[in-house]
């Protein structure tokens, strides 16, 4: 769903809902190689849930999030998840979602947003507790707040990975996640083919359509024609061009710093130097996320698109010859949905 104007504008008039706690968090809880607590607990059909009730072949990919009932960031994240739970099913893993929110709170929004991956009630924040990632600072109708972020625990009930973000409207998507774990896309990527000399150049990124403070990975593949390389970070101290995905500052999205893959070392033996190159198909990634306060939110009011761009550069060689340097320009469009602000007439924290 397109965001209207009139989302928009009720985001400005009321974003001091969503924007009134820091944006920074404190992120501590347990961390991987230990074994995870207990589970009991309900989910939003009424149905008790534990450990063993909730873990597939291969573990159980657990979701902490503030609420489902006020907060925006959450719903979006709650729904991007349903649509990649039977991927991670396809893998042995079985997905949950965790939060402080009434059983009624639960079961109305997944009716609403057709989700059937098991949401649990955590009545006075115990199991929240016992991973160690109350969020303190909370006050309120949100004291008992979890710290949102994900924890993948293993069939043997061991807490193997853990993905948090430092800011709480900054979310990890379903894909970032299934990525970070599997080493691949959970979903289709849109992918834009670019001409450029002396290499095959794509373009892709993790989603279409994602809720303003989502992070989106883009990525750039580079691929050297036959007998060509381009040189990696690290050659730049004997003075070649690197292989660089740079992104255009804005005020209307964040960056992440560029991932670069580990290269290979090539010698020369012509100079007697030995560099760090690329030579076959070469990935080069980073993420973005729209910011959210009241200025950027009257710029999507008019355009509710993220349209990110930048450069790549880099210097091809083959074993004959070296050629000049090549700037490509990159962008990116990026459709923004609707922020969830429907409020559950159940609601009821706990």
């Amino acid at each position: 769903m397109r965001i209207s104007n009139r989302v928009w504008l009720l985001s400005l008039l009321f974003g001091n809902v969503f924007l009134s706690s820091a944006l920074a968090q404190t992120i501590t809880g347990l961390q991987p190689g230990v074994k995870a607590p207990e589970i009991s607990l309900s989910d939003q059909t009424g149905k008790p849930q534990n450990l063993g009730t909730l873990t597939g072949p291969n573990g159980l990919l657990l979701l902490f999030f503030r609420s489902a009932d006020w907060c925006p960031f959450c719903k979006g994240q709650l729904v991007d998840l349903e649509r990649a739970q039977k991927l991670f099913a396809a893998k042995g893993i079985q997905v949950a979602g965790v939060s402080y929110d009434s059983p009624q709170v639960l079961a109305e929004f997944s009716r609403r947003k057709s989700i059937t991956y098991p949401l649990l009630s955590d009545k006075g924040s115990k199991l929240i507790d016992a991973f160690g990632i109350r969020n303190v600072a909370a006050t309120g109708e949100q004291a008992g707040i979890p710290v949102p972020g994900y924890y993948l625990i293993s069939q043997q009930g061991i807490i193997e990975k853990r993905f948090f973000e430092d800011g709480y409207i900054n979310r990890l998507t379903a894909n970032n996640v299934y990525q970070n774990i599997f080493g691949d896309v959970a979903l289709p990527q849109p992918v834009r083919t670019l001409p450029s000399p002396h290499v095959e150049l794509a373009t892709m990124h993790s989603y279409k359509e994602v809720t303003p403070g989502e992070l989106v990975r883009l990525v750039v593949s580079i691929t050297p024609d036959q007998d060509t390389h381009v040189y990696a970070p690290g050659a730049e101290k004997d003075h070649y061009i690197v292989a660089s995905l740079t992104l255009d500052p804005s005020n209307l999205y964040s960056v992440r710093p560029t991932i670069y893959p580990k290269p290979e070392m090539m010698h020369f033996p012509e100079s007697n130097e030995t560099e760090p190159v690329y030579t076959g198909k070469t990935i080069l990634d980073t993420s973005v996320a729209a910011v959210v306060n009241k200025d950027t939110l009257a710029i999507f009011a008019k355009d509710p698109q993220l349209h990110v761009t930048g450069s790549l550069e880099y210097q091809a060689c083959t074993s004959k010859v070296c050629f000049p340097r090549i700037r490509v320009p990159l962008s990116w469009t990026i459709q923004l949905t609707e922020l969830d602000r429907v409020r559950a007439a159940s609601a009821k924290v706990n």
